[in-house]
């Protein structure tokens, strides 16, 4: 099958460069032609729209920051839309908000195409490493065609149906990673406070209950005042944004989720662009 990419960006390069690796010849679009230079092989072609990647592919993988920039991509003159056709397969990697996830559905089933929403778990590393969690909910049969492409990237998959379960998935398992983030940030800002020795607080939390891979990486990042971004600051603040909204639809009543996403708020004109451990720094300003 001829398989199209869009979306260059920090984890979109990573997880094309995955299926180029593979073997996989791919059709490409960013809006900056320049990534194409973080490819790891030559086995691709550049297109200079979206329509033109997806009259020339059959599964089309799309990897954007956001609602905004999906529908750039999708809905504008030369967009996705316009190169669609009948059992063509559209499979959106980017975290976006349940509504519109849905919304995208809608729009490319009336083009009888089919839609699998399918965020991912996991940051730069883990998507360099072929090592990310996959949620993807939508059509099956789409799902059993597209599903050994999803193997060359993840080490686990998640089939949740209807959308927009992957969707809703992906943004509670934000929830619970940003209030955590905020949590081991006040638990190193207090330490430091009490003249304690951070490395010493980050190895009692890395040998006990609260043992887990993002204390040990972020933790040691934010000793080291390294807040390179793998999973942007605007990027979390964005997806607690999504909680939240849908916290409030739903009627849960999540009051930490509430005050992280504003704490996550007040950071954001000065560390949007950076790793998202700069909540370390946000509550110190």
């Amino acid at each position: 099958m001829k398989v199209g990419f869009i979306g260059l960006g920090i984890m979109g390069s990573a997880m094309a460069n995955n299926l180029l690796k593979d073997g996989i010849k791919l059709n490409i679009y960013n809006r900056s032609k320049q990534k194409i230079n973080e490819l790891a092989t030559d086995n691709f072609e550049f297109f200079d729209n979206p329509k033109l990647v997806a009259q020339n592919s059959d599964i089309i993988f799309l990897m954007l920051s956001n609602d905004e920039a999906c529908e750039n991509v999708v809905n504008s003159k030369n967009g996705l839309l316009e190169g669609l056709e009948n059992g063509k397969i559209v499979v959106n990697f980017s975290t976006v908000s349940a509504s519109y996830s849905q919304n995208l559905y809608d729009k490319v089933k009336n083009k009888n195409a089919l839609f699998l929403e399918a965020p991912v778990v996991g940051s730069k590393i883990p998507a360099q490493n072929a090592q990310l969690i996959i949620l993807c909910a939508g059509d099956k049969k789409a799902y059993e065609t597209v599903n050994p492409y999803f193997k060359k990237l993840s080490k686990r998959v998640f089939y949740l149906d209807n959308i927009p379960n992957a969707s809703y998935l992906k943004i509670v398992n934000n929830q619970v990673m940003g209030i955590t983030m905020q949590a081991l940030a006040e638990g190193l800002q207090l330490a430091k406070k009490l003249n304690l020795d951070l490395n010493v607080v980050l190895d009692l939390l890395n040998s006990g209950a609260f043992a887990n891979s993002m204390f040990e990486l972020k933790g040691k990042n934010i000793l080291s005042n390294n807040y390179e971004a793998h999973f942007p600051y605007e990027h979390m603040q964005k997806d607690l944004g999504f909680a939240v909204k849908l916290a409030e639809d739903k009627k849960a009543f999540c009051p930490a989720l509430s005050i992280v996403n504003e704490t996550y708020k007040k950071g954001l004109a000065n560390y949007s662009k950076i790793d998202m451990c700069a909540i370390y720094e946000a509550l110190n300003s």
